[in-house]
């Protein structure tokens, strides 16, 4: 199975693979969803939720006081309904080099940093709809991250050139802690093309046994706006329950259930309902999902 995996992601990015170490990863995951549209009238579709496939590189340079790792990734979804040619896309491409305590520097089409700050995206399929960030992934992206003690931190910036503007025309920060039974985590990103700020700064921590977490964002543009979530799950043997609230400004509020059995170590069932109050509509909407997912 691996080596068929190995050989399509090959094919895909026509990249000689020749790591000293190589990891293959990924997901299956496919549900059938009832969803009401800007109308309110229902509608049922059985559609892929994000699978993907991988490979994690890494080679020894150097070994010493400093050892010096080159690393790479290579990572693309898979669109399970697509009946054309484009069952696969990009999702993650870059090469680097890690230096040990000096850090890591890569370069590439790699996630922000502040997509990952946000501890409130909890569930499988909804949920996780009001927080304000730049973006998920992007291209023409170079990144330093290192590790201090207990604070881990990552900056990115982005130097497309298709813009128009010289220099710098995205630059993106992360950092996160742990005190105690506390997790916390800030970032924030300049979008400096379109003088757009993005602020994100989320929390998190175990209570007798149920996981707690809030998430606070900010979109400073020519008019300011805000996003509110809030998170609680808790898990018993290999069933996980858990609810959601989220706010977001000029957008809509969201009130999210949800339910998954982990039926083995790689295959997870779950199930999930969101209820959606639309901003400046008289319509709200109602989103359900079912679903099997497989990682390996």
């Amino acid at each position: 199975m691996k080596k068929l995996l190995l050989g399509l992601i090959a094919v895909v990015f026509a990249f000689p693979v020749y790591a000293a170490d190589m990891d293959v990863y990924g997901r299956l995951n496919y549900m059938i969803t009832n969803s009401d549209d800007s109308s309110g009238n229902p509608i049922m579709k059985a559609e892929n939720n994000g699978s993907r496939i991988g490979i994690d590189f890494s080679e020894t340079l150097s070994e010493g006081a400093v050892g010096i790792t080159g690393f790479a990734k290579l990572e693309v979804g898979i669109d399970a309904d697509d009946s054309g040619s484009d069952t696969f896309d990009s999702r993650l491409a870059y090469a680097g080099v890690d230096l040990g305590t000096l850090g890591s520097v890569s370069g590439g089409r790699q996630s922000h940093p502040n997509s990952g700050v946000a501890k409130t995206g909890i569930f499988n399929a909804l949920g996780s709809n009001a927080v304000f960030y730049y973006a998920d992934r992007s291209s023409n992206s170079l990144k330093y991250s290192n590790s201090v003690g207990g604070l881990s931190s990552d900056v990115m910036v982005i130097v497309d050139g298709s813009t128009g503007t010289d220099g710098i025309d995205v630059m993106d920060a992360s950092g996160s802690v742990d005190i105690g039974p506390l997790s916390l985590a800030a970032g924030y990103a300049d979008d400096v093309v379109n003088s757009i700020k993005y602020t994100v700064v989320s929390g998190g921590m175990d209570v007798q046994g149920i996981s707690l977490n809030g998430t606070y964002s900010l979109k400073d543009t020519t008019t300011d706006l805000t996003g509110y979530e809030a998170t609680a799950s808790y898990t018993l043997d290999d069933t996980t329950l858990a609810v959601g609230y989220g706010d977001k400004e000029s957008t809509a509020t969201y009130i999210t259930v949800g339910a998954s059995y982990s039926l083995s170590d790689s295959v997870l069932g779950y199930a999930e309902y969101q209820m959606t109050d639309n901003t400046g509509s008289t319509t709200d909407t109602d989103q359900m999902a079912l679903g099997l997912k497989y990682t390996f």
